[in-house]
C-alpha cells in the first residue's frame, strides 16, 4: 500500500468519525480558538480585555453591587441595560479576573461556543445538511472579530447568545407546536432585550408569530390553548416593561435611559448621519463586507433568485425576519443619529448580529447552488472564498481585525494616562478615599487601573454648586473636558485654586491632577 492511499485512508477514516459528532467538534474548536487567542492577547498586553471604554465601564459596573460606596442594586443604574452586569458578577467578585478584565473571557468563551452550536442546529434543521451547517457556524464562530469581542466585559456576545437562542427555540416552536417551545423562546427573547436594545425589536415580533397561531387556534375553537400560547409570547416583553418601570420608579422618567444616551461622535460623523444618509449605507455596507467576507455576502445574494421557494417555506421566511431584524434595528439607529460609525472601524462591533442573519442566508443559499451546480470546482472555489476571510483579517495588516483596531484606537492617549494615573495612585495611596472629579470613562479606568477596592473611590461626576466641598484625602482633577462632565470639568478647573488652599499636587499632565490634602 503507497504513502498516497495509506493518506487517503486516514483522511475517510476522520471523515467517518466525525460524522454524527459535529457538535462535539464544532464546540472543541471554537473553544480551542477563544482560549489560544485570549492567552495570546494578554501575553501581548494584560490590558488587551479591556482597550474598549465601554469594557471598562461594564466591569466596574458590575464589580459596583458588591464593591463600592453604595453597593447594592441601585447600581443596575440607566442607560446599560442590566443583564450583561449581573452575569458577570460572580467572576468580578475576583480581584484577578476583575482587574485583568479576564471575567469578561469566562463569560463570552461559553456563549461563542454556545452560539455557535445553536447556529449549527438550526441550519441542520432548516438545511438538512450537517456538513454545511457545521461549515457556516464555524466560519461564523472563528470569525477574529467575534472571538475578540467574546473575550472583553462587552454586551455583544451575550446579545448574540439570547437572540440565537430564541431563534432556535422559535425554529423548534413552528415545527413541532409545542408551547414548551415557546416559552423557552420568550424568555431568550426577554433576556436579549435585558442585553442590549438591538432586540427590542424581537418581542413584537415573536408575539405577533404566536398571536397569528393563537388566531387559528381560536377559530378552531381551542380557546384556553389559544389564550395560553398568547399569554407565554407576552413574557418576551416583560424585561422592557421592567427597564421602563425601573427608570420610572427609581429616577422619577421611564425615558431616563433615553434622556441620558449622549452622541459621542465627531461633528464630522454626525454631519455625514444628518446631512448625508447614502454615507451611512456606505459605511455599514463596508463595515459589514469588511467583517463577513466577500463571499459571505455573495451567497446570502443568491437567496433572491430562490425567493419563492423561500416564501413557500414558511419556517425558513420567519427565521430569516427574526434573525433580520436586530441589524435592521442597528441601522435604523445609526439613521437617525442615535448610533455613530465611521469608515475606520469606530464602532463596527455594532455589524455582528448582521452575522448570525448572513450565516443561515449563505447556508440556504448555498444549499440551493449545490443543488443547482454539480460541479466540485465550484463547490471547492465557493467554500475557499468564504474561509479566505478570517485568514486574510489576521494575516494582512493592511486588513486586519477591525474591531479589535477599534479597541486598539481606543485606548488613545487620554485613555493611557487614566491608566498610568491608576498605577501612580496605588504607589502613593496611604489610605483614605479618594474623590474622583473627572468623566465617566476615565473615572472608571483610573479605578480599574489603581487595584485598589471600588469603595475606596468618592465617585463624583456633577456639581455646579459653589457651596459644594470635597473633604477626601486624595482628588483627581480631569483636565480633560470629555462629553458627559464638560460643565462639571469646567467649574472645578475655574475653581482650582479653591482646592489648592488645601491640598498638594502631587503629580499632573496633560489629562489629570492628583491632589493629596495638606
Amino acid at each position: 500500500m503507497g504513502d498516497n492511499e495509506k493518506k487517503s485512508i486516514q483522511y475517510q477514516s476522520i471523515i467517518n468519525f466525525l460524522k454524527g459528532r459535529e457538535e462535539y467538534a464544532l464546540a472543541l474548536l471554537l473553544f480551542c480558538a477563544a482560549t489560544i487567542a485570549c492567552i495570546l492577547l494578554y501575553h501581548r498586553d494584560n490590558l488587551s480585555f479591556i482597550y474598549f471604554g465601554d469594557a471598562v465601564s461594564h466591569i466596574v459596573r458590575a464589580r459596583q453591587f458588591i464593591d463600592s460606596q453604595q453597593p447594592g442594586l441601585n447600581n443596575i443604574g440607566t442607560v446599560w441595560l442590566p443583564l450583561p452586569h449581573l452575569l458577570l458578577l460572580p467572576f468580578v467578585a475576583f480581584d484577578t479576573l476583575f482587574y485583568s478584565g479576564i471575567a469578561g473571557a469566562l463569560i463570552g468563551i461559553p456563549f461563542l461556543v454556545g452560539t455557535g452550536l445553536l447556529l449549527f442546529s438550526i441550519m441542520e434543521i432548516i438545511t438538512h445538511s450537517r456538513q454545511i451547517a457545521f461549515f457556516f457556524a464555524l466560519l461564523f464562530g472563528l470569525n477574529p472579530n467575534l472571538i475578540y469581542i467574546a473575550l472583553t466585559p462587552m454586551n455583544e456576545i451575550s446579545l448574540l447568545f439570547f437572540v440565537t437562542l430564541g431563534g432556535f427555540a422559535l425554529l423548534k416552536w413552528l415545527q413541532s407546536g409545542d408551547d414548551r417551545w415557546m416559552a423557552l423562546c420568550s424568555l431568550a427573547v426577554l433576556s436579549a432585550t435585558l442585553c442590549r436594545y438591538e432586540a427590542w425589536l424581537l418581542a413584537p415580533f415573536v408575539s405577533i408569530v404566536a398571536l397569528h397561531k393563537g388566531f387559528l387556534l381560536w377559530k378552531q375553537g381551542d380557546k384556553s390553548n389559544a389564550i395560553r400560547l398568547i399569554v407565554i409570547a407576552k413574557t418576551s416583553w416583560l424585561g422592557i416593561i421592567f427597564w421602563f418601570g425601573w427608570n420610572y420608579f427609581q429616577y422619577g422618567d421611564a425615558l431616563k435611559f433615553a434622556h441620558w444616551t449622549y452622541s459621542v461622535g465627531t461633528s464630522a460623523v454626525r454631519t455625514s448621519l444628518n446631512d448625508r444618509p447614502q454615507d451611512v449605507f456606505l459605511v455599514f455596507g463596508k463595515a459589514v463586507l469588511w467583517i463577513f467576507g466577500p463571499m459571505l455576502i455573495g451567497a446570502s445574494a443568491l437567496i433572491v433568485f430562490s425567493i419563492k421557494r423561500l416564501y413557500a417555506i414558511k419556517e425558513r421566511l420567519l427565521i430569516l425576519i427574526y434573525f433580520s431584524l436586530p441589524a435592521l434595528f442597528v441601522l435604523a439607529a445609526i439613521l437617525i443619529g442615535l448610533v455613530q460609525i465611521d469608515q475606520w472601524w469606530w464602532n463596527w462591533r455594532f455589524v455582528l448580529p448582521v452575522g448570525l442573519f448572513l450565516s443561515i442566508a449563505s447556508a440556504i443559499a448555498l444549499l440551493e447552488l449545490f443543488q443547482k451546480v454539480r460541479s466540485k470546482i465550484v463547490h471547492v472555489v465557493v467554500v475557499l472564498g468564504c474561509c479566505a476571510i478570517p485568514f486574510v483579517q489576521i494575516a494582512a495588516p493592511s486588513v486586519g481585525v477591525a474591531i479589535f483596531n477599534d479597541a486598539s484606537k481606543s485606548f488613545e492617549e487620554r485613555s493611557r494616562s487614566a491608566a498610568a494615573l491608576g498605577g501612580e495612585i496605588q504607589k502613593r495611596y496611604n489610605g483614605g478615599s479618594i474623590a474622583l472629579l473627572t468623566g465617566y470613562g476615565v473615572g472608571q479606568r483610573i479605578m480599574i487601573s489603581s487595584y485598589l477596592p471600588l469603595k475606596t473611590f468618592n465617585v463624583i461626576y456633577f456639581s455646579n454648586d459653589t457651596m459644594f466641598t470635597v473633604s477626601d484625602r486624595y482628588v483627581v482633577l480631569g483636565k480633560d473636558r470629555t462629553p458627559e462632565s464638560k460643565e462639571f470639568s469646567s467649574y472645578w478647573i475655574s475653581n482650582k485654586k479653591t482646592l489648592l488652599r488645601s491640598y498638594n499636587i502631587i503629580m499632573e499632565d496633560n489629562y489629570f491632577v492628583l491632589l493629596e490634602r495638606k
